[in-house]
């Protein structure tokens, strides 16, 4: 079972994801954004000074994600982000030429198509607040800059997704309440019982 989420800073997706990966008891990938920061030593300001630096960065996190991705292809996983997470943001600060967007593009498409998720997860804005963590940006606009064109790709790539709504503990009873109806069985197969009698979901396909 291969889950992943995907929105605009401030979602929830962390929080999420972690609770995803401790109830069905799967790998949790981390987001790969702050592991690459804290390789290269700098904050996103200081790489969205400098073009070819910001551009190195995004690429670098698009590696690190399907690196991840691929190392629990087997086992299966909980991702706190998703490769078109990447290719959005790759959008939104990278002021590169045609071919180079081409180019991202068919890395994301290319391992979308030959190990795509079983499980995508939207979180849409408006239920927590913007939080400044010396990451993310903290700007209501630039969230829902963010949003809408998360939802452009994924409309655009036909690609299907599951918004949860609620606290953590309604998304979570909404996500696995549609694991159990997307895959019968699954859950028990694993031995995991849930109660997924109350939940808040809207599906795309």
């Amino acid at each position: 079972m291969k889950i992943a989420l995907i929105g605009a800073s401030s979602t929830g997706k962390s929080t999420l994801s972690r609770l995803l990966a401790k109830e069905l008891r799967l790998p949790l990938i981390r987001e790969q954004a702050r592991v690459v920061l804290a390789e290269m030593g700098k904050t996103l300001t200081e790489l969205r000074a400098v073009p070819d630096d910001i551009v190195r960065f995004q690429y670098s996190v698009l590696q690190a994600q399907i690196d991840s991705e691929l190392e629990c292809a087997d086992s299966g996983f909980v991702s706190d982000r998703s490769i078109f997470d990447n290719l959005v943001l790759f959008l939104r600060h990278c002021d590169v030429a045609r071919e180079h967007i081409e180019s991202y593009q068919e890395i994301v498409l290319r391992h979308y198509q030959n190990y795509p998720y079983d499980v995508l997860i939207f979180l849409r804005p408006g239920e927590f607040p913007v939080e400044d963590d010396g990451v993310r940006t903290p700007s209501p606009l630039y969230q829902s800059q963010v949003d809408g064109m998360i939802l452009a790709i994924l409309k655009l790539y036909s690609v299907s997704y599951v918004e949860v709504s609620g606290d953590p503990s309604q998304r979570v009873r909404s996500t696995i309440a549609h694991i159990e109806s997307k895959f019968p069985g699954w859950l028990d197969s694993r031995g995991i019982e849930f109660d997924t009698s109350i939940f808040k979901l809207i599906e795309n396909r």
